[in-house]
């Protein structure tokens, strides 16, 4: 059978990054398909959910991130 591809819950670690004046948090990594689930902020207020490529993470978050462990 094949291997079950995870999402991994990233919430409780706090990883956040500032870009544009937007600040995101990371919250889920979907292993599946590579995606990352990410909560907007601006001006300390949440905006909306937002999926995104891990591809287009910035490279110091992609090292937090670690989808190959």
């Amino acid at each position: 059978m094949a291997k079950k591809k995870e999402i991994v819950d990233f919430r409780n670690k706090n990883i956040t990054y500032t870009l544009e004046g937007i600040k995101y948090k990371v919250l889920f990594l979907n292993k599946a398909n590579m995606n990352v689930e990410l909560s907007c902020f601006e001006k300390e207020k949440f905006t909306q959910n937002k999926t995104l490529p891990f591809a287009h993470l910035p490279k110091a978050i992609k090292s937090l991130v670690k989808p190959n462990n």
